[in-house]
Formats: structure tokens, sequence, C-alpha cells
């Protein structure tokens, strides 16, 4: 990381552009419609330090992946690996909307997690994504491997989770 980006985001798990951050929740927003919930895979080269470069949504993906909650079939995630391999980019998190306020992990986001690797960052953005959203605002969950997670809200989440500017 270039000693420039050090100040921005220091210590983050995930770092997102202003521009990037508003689209994404902007996007959440449109296929939630109000009613469901819906999600996105936040990727990134491997030399980005966790910096979101791209996004993938889960319907995009699976068409039937926001029946209600969210779940995706196996095809969908060949054909994320595939375009990981075609554009050398990496699964670094995921995010999924919950309605209303809370963003802690509920059971089933707990023991089942999009990707089950070790540093993987799980986010949870409120109101399902129906309004702006604040980095303090989101639950940003990071996997600790054995089915053990680190959860952060308020404040806290804020520290973990960089929206801002780059140089």
């Amino acid at each position: 990381m270039r000693a420039s980006e050090r100040l921005f985001g220091r210590g983050a798990l995930l770092r997102f552009g202003r521009s990037s951050w508003a689209g994404l929740v902007g996007e959440l927003g449109r296929r939630a419609g109000g009613e469901r919930e819906s999600g996105a895979f936040l990727l990134a080269p491997s030399t980005a330090e966790w910096r979101v470069t791209r996004i993938v949504y889960f319907d995009d993906l699976d068409p039937d992946a926001l029946d209600g909650g969210v779940a995706l079939h196996a095809p969908a995630f060949s054909a994320l690996w595939d375009l990981c391999r075609r554009e050398a980019l990496a699964v670094i998190g995921d995010v999924h909307t919950h309605p209303a306020s809370w963003v802690d992990q509920s059971s089933i986001d707990r023991g089942s997690s999009m990707v089950g690797r070790r540093g993987h960052v799980a986010l949870i953005v409120p109101d399902l994504a129906a309004r702006t959203v604040r980095p303090r605002e989101v639950g940003v969950h990071r996997h600790d491997g054995g089915g053990a997670w680190t959860s952060w809200t308020g404040r806290d989440a804020e520290r973990r989770l960089y929206v801002g500017r780059w140089p």
C-alpha cells in the first residue's frame, strides 16, 4: 500500500470510493424494491489492499437469488469463479440488505457464509438500502474461520468500512 493510501482508510477491512458506495447502496435498494433483501459480491485484484473495484449482484448471477431472502444456486458460483479467473479478481466480501435497522448477522447469515474463507468480510446494509446509508449504520462481519465471526457496528464499523476519496 502506498504511503498516501495509508491515510485513506487506515485499518479498514474494505475500502470504497464515494461514488462506488453510493452506486452500490442505490442499486441494492433498486433491486430490493422495498420488499425483499438484495445483495452482491465485492471483488478486487489481489494487490488492491481490500479496495473494492468490482461489484457483482447476486441476481445477475442467479435470477432466482432474491426470492424473499437471499439464496444462490451452484451455477451462480461457477459463473462468479469464471468471472474472477477471467478478470484476475478475487472475492473479498459480500453485502446484503436487512429490513429495518438491524445489521447483526442472523443465524442463517452466520451459518451460511457466501464464501467460507477466513478474512472474508460480509456487510449488512439496513432498511433494504431504501435510503442513503453511512458506514456507521452498516454491520461489518469478518469470517475468522471455523464458523467464528468478529462483528462491528456503529463507530467500530465505520473504522472498518472506509468510504471516501482516493488519491
